[in-house]
């Protein structure tokens, strides 16, 4: 698959994974402009690849908040906080469609590292905010804990992601939030040194060559 000349080629291996998500997802640069649209959205919004694909997303979105205040602009919240390198959120967004409907998302973002000038991609994850409110009602009425991340490992239908460890796993996840080996071995109280071996345990075992191909590989299985 072919990506726009603006998509930074490392992170082609994540996009070319999420172009059949059944997860609604665009992806937007620090100038607000979207270079990454899936099909999934295509088939809520209306908005095809060629309508969105170069747009500033604030033009095809219509974004507000649910009093509806304008929350889509030039002056994207979400991507002054990623610039400042802070976590975001979910957060629910009221947006409006090609035939004029206005429906309620929740959005979440997963701040995706790349190398200079582009700094970052934010990946916009939709979900029907009604969907994300009926499975909160669940998720409280079932005390049953979630499963334990070597849980889950270990019943991975793929080879591969049976060989992480919980630790590696933690070390994806930081890695798809947008932090450098420095900060995410300061996160997790290790050594630069430790950090850099974890990570290339995680290429080895996954068998990629980078670390936007191992976080495209746990998106895919989700992992995280």
């Amino acid at each position: 698959m072919s990506f726009p000349s603006r998509v930074p080629e490392e992170a082609e291996p994540l996009l070319a994974a999420l172009v059949e998500s059944p997860d609604p997802v665009f992806v937007t640069d620090r100038h607000n402009r979207i270079v990454f649209w899936n099909r999934s959205i295509s088939r809520i919004l209306g908005y095809n690849e060629q309508d969105a694909v170069g747009i500033s997303c604030a033009s095809v979105l219509h974004g507000t908040d649910v009093f509806g205040n304008r929350y889509c602009s030039d002056s994207c919240p979400v991507t002054q906080m990623a610039v400042r390198n802070e976590s975001v959120h979910h957060f629910d967004l009221s947006l409006q469609t090609k035939d004029h409907r206005t429906i309620l998302m929740d959005v979440s973002i997963l701040n995706l590292a790349v190398k200079p000038p582009d700094h970052f991609l934010l990946v916009h994850i939709l979900r029907p905010a009604a969907e994300r409110e009926a499975h909160e009602r669940s998720a409280a009425e079932n005390s049953t804990p979630p499963p334990a991340p070597l849980v889950t490992l270990q019943a991975s239908p793929d080879a591969r992601a049976r060989r992480l460890t919980a630790r590696e796993v933690e070390v994806i996840g930081m890695l798809a939030a947008g932090h450098t080996t420095p900060e995410f071995a300061s996160r997790l109280h290790i050594s630069t040194l430790t950090a850099r071996n974890h990570i290339q345990n995680i290429l080895e075992k996954l068998e990629v060559h980078s670390k936007t191909e191992a976080v495209a590989f746990a998106f895919q299985k989700r992992l995280i």
